[in-house]
């Protein structure tokens, strides 16, 4: 009785071994296009956060830099 068992679980895995050599590669690969594109998503969204960090930190220079010149450009006009 035993015996009989381990022989049809040995037909399961014959008809089985094939069937997973088969269907892996094309899940794991769609788990690896999955986990791209997030990662993509990430690094986009990550990018997009230093590039406005950068951008308000410029702007703020710039508006520093404008707010003295028009200050310097007054004051000289009314020294006249």
């Amino acid at each position: 009785m035993v015996h009989a068992h381990a022989q049809q679980l040995a037909r399961i895995g014959l008809f089985l071994g094939p069937l997973m050599v088969v269907v892996t590669p094309p899940i794991l690969l769609g788990l690896l296009g999955i986990f791209v594109t997030w990662l993509s998503v990430v690094a986009f969204l990550l990018a997009a956060v230093v590039a406005l960090d950068i951008a308000r930190r410029s702007m703020r220079l710039f508006a520093r830099q404008s707010i003295r010149a028009s200050r310097r450009a007054t004051t000289e006009h009314h020294r006249r």
